[in-house]
This record gives structure tokens, C-alpha cells and sequence, in this order.
């Protein structure tokens, strides 16, 4: 692939990682990157991975860069000797700052014949290193939530469970030395963990489709100090239990079709409301051009974040009317960090001199949430914002609203996703779609009797709640950066239609998108003018529509969504004039979906490579390539989208 080719679909040229796919018996998986699998056995996924990570003082995850010094392939299984190093920021040295520190790492794994996985590493420091964890974490995948685990803890016992359904807000099994799960029925795996306490935590808690066991507890304290030039050795092995299990029947991708929305009709209530993130920096002079994109697309309501350090002052009034009456939309209003907020202290000080503003300028929001809320909060914005709807929740991911103690009196409640929180390599990133379902299913529990809205969501991290983000130059793919090169590129608008389709088919209410201008926005500057991204030509589209429903896909008779692992998304609405249909590969490699006889007399477009660089030479062009007569079936590129334009939805 050309870097011309990389930049269309991941916004950067940076390499893809070279992969080497590995076999120890009956085990396979790859090596991609720094990390291994997932491994499968028999046609079933044992595990979702494995890796060797260092997480700094502010919970970063710096990747491991490799260089395989040596490997040999000896019938079924290998041998592996690797050497690389992991950059540490500056920060994270005791005492002050250091360029170029780092941790040299040296791998050696095995893979035995009969399916033995043996894994040992030794990390050394170059400088005395803040760290809050450093060893082996080793990844489940989230579809044995349910299935059986035998427990082996470090002070002997063995305790009998089973991964949970409901996403934990804490580690379900502590003090880990040694794990078995079923993997398939009545067959086990087994993975030894020895030489430190281990936990396992729920990583859908941070839209990961998986269940992570981690090195070193979380009540050992905290950063703790990897000493210079002192290796720091750890071993995992892995292997299977008894006879092996009868493959799962699979279907191939030529199976998979769409289920055609028929019973929708043009009046249908959207069951999804799009909107879009503003900041404050757009309230003052609004350009033309925002107002002009604003009035085009018409999003249901604009989302503005307040943050603790935000201050009054920063939002201008006059020019937030401007952009709300451009738009036609209403207002989202978050004010996030108001600690004590309806106990007369400062912050309701605060809150009234920007209610008094926002009169002032003819604003009245639509919604206004406190995050965290709570009863005394969500009392005190009703008589300030008599005629708003109040919201709680939390400005960052789900694992904060998961453990939040302070709720109730809320009309709705929210969260944001961030799929690079652990890891930033595609593959994770995509998979994390598949999590939203249990997220909205624990919140809903949790907290009954409210409306859901997600966002400002993105592939980067506006904030972390962690501490400090990691430096990115957005040029590289990098977890809990502010920036990521992929929101430039087709993988972001696959993952975005991705998000979409889930937050459709979980009854979300509300769903925010990211802002038209700054940080990983969807549109960025080139050459002294704003080009769009392929995640503003999507939304284009959806945001014209007067409702949206997901698309339910069908194999073998049998329904699923993208979220089920079939790696394509979809999602349909009617924008007044005809119904559309949009549809996004979510892999690297091209898919084959089958439609319908009916759907022959529809019109179709596509979005890949080959249009948007086409599109980047030429702006005055469509990012999508018109292509007359929709056929049978379609080919989706690799994370390319294709738009069906259909005078009316099949059986309708």
C-alpha cells in the first residue's frame, strides 16, 4: 500500500505493523506489532491477546517498538526472540525531566507442539522510572462474558465463577496466580501468571471488546519507582486442558445480507437525535463558513462543554444565538467539575452570572447537565433552568460513570466513548464497537428511569480523567492522545458510522458528534482553507435526514448487527426526498454483501481511497463516486462506505 493510500484511510502514512502469524499445535495467532493474537484453537477464539505493557504515571501506554532478532518455525511450533524499546515521557523520570528516557525490553517466547505457549520478558529501565504498571496483561474475549473460570489465587485457594454479563464497575477476581475458563462447552484453557498479584477487570468499562487480566493489584500503591538499569523479568504460559472441541459452524461473509427496514415509514420518530459539539472558541465571531456548513446540515441541538478551569467570560452569547439560529438547533449546556454545586457556595454564584448571560443573549437551553449531578444539583438547575431538561453522568468514559456514587432527581444521563483509552491499534479500535450494547444495558440498570446520550465521542480522548494525555503530533496512532490521525481518514468515518449504528440499535436518545472546527474536528486546515474530513462527508449525508434507524443484517436466517463481529454497519433515514441507506466496511480487508432483488431500482455511490483522493486533487468535486443502477450485491472496500439512494424502502 502507498502512503498516498495510507494517508486516505488512516490520515497518516505512518507503517502499518508488520504482522507474523505463529503456531504452536493446535494454538494460532500473529504478532502485530508488539502484541500477539488473538489466539485461537480449533475454530474458537481462546484468547483475545496478550501483550507486555508499560503504563506511566498518568496512564499512558507507550507501544513497544520491536525489532524480531530471531525466529524459527519448527513444525507446529517456534521459537521467538524479540528486542525493542518503549519511549517514556520526559515526566516520568524521578527527579527531573530527561529526554529519551525509556524501558529496553526483551522478549522470548515459545510455542510447543502439543499447544504450549510460554512467554517470558525482561524490562530495564535507562532512568530510575514513575510507573503504575509494568508486566503482562492478558485479554479475554468479550464474548465469554457467561462462560465458566476456575480461579487460582496467591495464597492458595481456588475459587469457582463465571465472567460476568453486567459490566463490573471493579475487578470481579483479585489476587490471580493462575486462570481457567471454558472456552467452549466443557473444554478449559489455562493460563499461569506467576511472580506478581494479579487482577481481571471488565474492559468494556472503556469500550474494549474484552475482559484484561493486569500485573500488580490496584491497591499496591501507586506510582511506584522502576529503578535504573535493573531488569525487571516476568513470565505468562498458556495451554489447553483435555481433547479438543468440534469447530463452530461459520458463516461465510458472501451469507451476510441486509434486512430491509420495510415496516418504517417517512413520519417515523427518530429514535436517534444527531448533534454537534461546539467550544467555546466558536461562540466568538463565528466564521462564515461555519454558519453556511451549520445551515446545511441542521443538526437537532449544539453541545457545549463548560470545563472546571472555563471560565464565563470565554463563551460569547451573541455569537453562540448566531450559531444556534444558523443551525436551527437547540442547546446542550454541560458544566462539568461544579463540586457542591446547590449549596450556595461559588459555583451557583457562577451558574447564575451564566444563566444571566445566556438570557441576556436570547439563549435558553434545551438541556443542562452538571457532571457529576446529584439531587442537590439537578434541584438547584431546575430553578435556574426552569424550562431545561437536567443531566448527570460524567464528561469522560464509562468506567467513571460505572463507579459514579453521586446521582438521582436526572431527567437523562451520559457518557462518552473513547475507543484508543488501552491501545490505539485498528483492529482493538473497531472491535470496541461491540461494547456499547452491555454499557447501555449495566447504565440502564443502574440507573433506571432516564433517557441516554452519548458523547462529544471520538477516536481520540478530548480529556483523560487520568491526568496528563500523552504529546501527539496527530501523526501517529497513539491510546488517550487528544489527537488521532484516523479521524482524517476513512477508518474514522467507518468507525464513526460504526458508533452510529450502535447507538441506534441500543435506544440511545442523543448522540454527539465531534465540532466542525479544532481538535480531531471534521474539518481540519489545509493549505489556508478548511478541507473536510470522510467523517463530515457521512455526516452530510445523515444529518439532512429527518430520522435514522439501524439496518439490521441477517446471516443464515439469523439476525446480527456490527456489534455481533461481522464488521459491517449500517444505517438508514429519509431526508425528506427519497430514503438513503449507508453502509461502512469496518475491516482492512474487502467485503461482499448481499442486498436484495428489490433494491435494483436504486441508485448507489461509494466513499473509498480511490474517490477521496480523487476528491483531494479536485475540491470542487463529490467525495462520493456516483455509480448509476444499484447492483445485487456490493463490494464495500477496505473501511469504504457506499450510499443507497432509494425511492422507497422495499416492501414499504
Amino acid at each position: 500500500m502507498s502512503a498516498r493510500e495510507r494517508r486516505a484511510l488512516y490520515g497518516c502514512d505512518e507503517p502499518l505493523p508488520q504482522r507474523l502469524k505463529l503456531r504452536a499445535g493446535p494454538l494460532s495467532f500473529e504478532l502485530v506489532g508488539g502484541r500477539f493474537g488473538p489466539v485461537h484453537a480449533h475454530g474458537h477464539e481462546v484468547w483475545h491477546g496478550l501483550a507486555f505493557l508499560f503504563r506511566d504515571a498518568a496512564w499512558g501506554t507507550p507501544e513497544p517498538v520491536f525489532e524480531v532478532l530471531d525466529h524459527q518455525i519448527e513444525g507446529v511450533g517456534f521459537a521467538l526472540s524479540l528486542r525493542g524499546r518503549m519511549a517514556c515521557d520526559p515526566q516520568d523520570v524521578v527527579g527531573a525531566p530527561v529526554e529519551g528516557a525509556g524501558i529496553r525490553l526483551d522478549l522470548q517466547v515459545r510455542g510447543d507442539p502439543d499447544g504450549g505457549l510460554h512467554f517470558q520478558a525482561q524490562a530495564t529501565p535507562s532512568h530510575d522510572l514513575w510507573s503504575n504498571r509494568c508486566g503482562w496483561v492478558l485479554l479475554h474475549p468479550m464474548s465469554a462474558a457467561g462462560c465458566a473460570m476456575q480461579v487460582q489465587h496467591v495464597d492458595g485457594r481456588t475459587s469457582v465463577s463465571s465472567l460476568p454479563h453486567e459490566v463490573p464497575a471493579w475487578p470481579p477476581f483479585t489476587a490471580v496466580r493462575a486462570l481457567r475458563h471454558e472456552y467452549a462447552p466443557g473444554h478449559w484453557a489455562q493460563a499461569q501468571l506467576p511472580g506478581e498479584d494479579y487482577e481481571l477487570e471488565d474492559q468494556r468499562n472503556n469500550a474494549d471488546a474484552s475482559f484484561k487480566t493486569y500485573s500488580r493489584s490496584n491497591s499496591m500503591p501507586r506510582p511506584y519507582v522502576l529503578r535504573q538499569g535493573q531488569p525487571w523479568t516476568r513470565e505468562l504460559h498458556l495451554c489447553l486442558l483435555g481433547p479438543p472441541p468440534d469447530p463452530p459452524t461459520e458463516v461465510s461473509p458472501s451469507a451476510l445480507q441486509l434486512r430491509w427496514p420495510g415496516s418504517l415509514t417517512h413520519g417515523a420518530s427518530p429514535n436517534l437525535r444527531l448533534g454537534l459539539a461546539i467550544t467555546p472558541d466558536m461562540t466568538r465571531a463565528p466564521a462564515a463558513w461555519v454558519l453556511a456548513v451549520l445551515a446545511q446540515w441542521r443538526p437537532a441541538f449544539l453541545h457545549l462543554t463548560l470545563w472546571p478551569d472555563t471560565p464565563n467570560a470565554a463563551v460569547d452569547g451573541t455569537g453562540l444565538r448566531r450559531l444556534l439560529q444558523a443551525a436551527g438547533a437547540s442547546l446542550r449546556l454541560d458544566l462539568c467539575g461544579r463540586e457542591g454545586l446547590g449549596d450556595g457556595g461559588t459555583p451557583d454564584a457562577d451558574c447564575r452570572a451564566l444563566a444571566q448571560q445566556l438570557a441576556l443573549a436570547g439563549v435558553v437551553p434545551m438541556s443542562v447537565a452538571a457532571l457529576p449531578c446529584g439531587v442537590q444539583a439537578a434541584r438547584f438547575l431546575r430553578s435556574l433552568f426552569p424550562g431545561s431538561a437536567i443531566g448527570g453522568g460524567t464528561p469522560h468514559f464509562f468506567a467513571q460513570l460505572n463507579r459514579l456514587e453521586l446521582s438521582g432527581g436526572e431527567d437523562f444521563m451520559g457518557f462518552t466513548v473513547c475507543p484508543t483509552v488501552h491501545g490505539a491499534d485498528d483492529d482493538s479500535v473497531m472491535q470496541g464497537l461491540q461494547s456499547l450494547p452491555s454499557l447501555l444495558e449495566t447504565a440502564r440498570r443502574r440507573h433506571p428511569e432516564r433517557d441516554w446520550h452519548l458523547g462529544p465521542s471520538r477516536l481520540s480522548a478530548r480529556a483523560s480523567p487520568l491526568g496528563r494525555q500523552p504529546h501527539s503530533d496527530g501523526k501517529r496512532r497513539m491510546a488517550l492522545a487528544s489527537r488521532d490521525p484516523r479521524s482524517r481518514g476513512l477508518f474514522g468515518a467507518a468507525w464513526l458510522l460504526g458508533h452510529l449504528a450502535e447507538a441506534a440499535q441500543a435506544g440511545v436518545k442523543a448522540l454527539s458528534l465531534p465540532p466542525l472546527v479544532g481538535e480531531d474536528a471534521l474539518f481540519w486546515p489545509r493549505d489556508d482553507t478548511w478541507q473536510m474530513t470522510p467523517s463530515a462527508a457521512l455526516l452530510q449525508v445523515c444529518l439532512r435526514w429527518q430520522c435514522l434507524h439501524p439496518v439490521v443484517l441477517k446471516a443464515a436466517d439469523e439476525p446480527c448487527t456490527a456489534a455481533q463481529g461481522r464488521g459491517v454497519a449500517a444505517v438508514t433515514g429519509h431526508n425528506g426526498q427519497c430514503w438513503q441507506m449507508v453502509l461502512a466496511n469496518l475491516g482492512a480487508q474487502a467485503k461482499t454483501l448481499g442486498g436484495s432483488p428489490e433494491a435494483s431500482w436504486a441508485k448507489w455511490a461509494c466513499l473509498d481511497a480511490e474517490s477521496w483522493l480523487h476528491f483531494l486533487d479536485t475540491p470542487s468535486s463529490s467525495p462520493w463516486r456516483e455509480l448509476g443502477d444499484c447492483p445485487v450485491s456490493w463490494v464495500l472496500p477496505p473501511y469504504g462506505l457506499v450510499r443507497i439512494d432509494l425511492p422507497f424502502l422495499p416492501g414499504g
